[in-house]
């Protein structure tokens, strides 16, 4: 899997989000949706497993307070929910109060970030954007 790419797009009446086709081709009939403090994740599930695994690179000790809570609180948030025929993501089945905290309304942004896809409010998408440094600054040390 490898996503690329930002997509301004609206959400239908039902809070559907219609994937970019170069994303629906990468994905099967499953995402699995991960709202975080800047936008909702979306994974497939082998890379959702992938994700989840990367933040217990010794493995998860069942053992460890912090790993059992930090595994919960990230399986909790994740939505899984059905792309239907038409590439639509029913947002709707994320809790409301998480698409509230997080500005997403009709108007979003799809990032393509590699192994996931971000769908961010375009506000907020466009102010973290205009606060990037120059991508020359970012990608080469003076």
């Amino acid at each position: 899997m490898y996503l690329t790419g930002t997509y301004k797009h609206n959400l239908d009446a039902k809070s559907r989000l219609t994937l970019p086709a170069s994303f629906r081709k990468q994905f099967g009939d499953t995402v699995c949706l991960v709202p975080l403090d800047d936008a909702i994740y979306g994974f497939t599930p082998e890379s959702h497993k992938e994700w989840i695994s990367s933040f217990f690179p010794e493995g998860l000790n069942p053992r460890n307070r912090r790993d059992v809570k930090l595994h919960r609180a990230l399986m909790a948030r994740t939505v899984t929910v059905e792309i239907d025929t038409a590439g639509r993501v029913a947002l709707g089945k994320v809790d409301a109060d998480k698409l509230e905290k997080l500005g997403i309304g009709r108007e979003v942004t799809v990032v393509g970030n590699d192994d996931h896809f971000e769908i961010w409010s375009t506000g907020a998408f466009d102010a973290a954007d205009e606060e990037t440094e120059s991508l020359d600054d970012l990608m080469f040390d003076d």
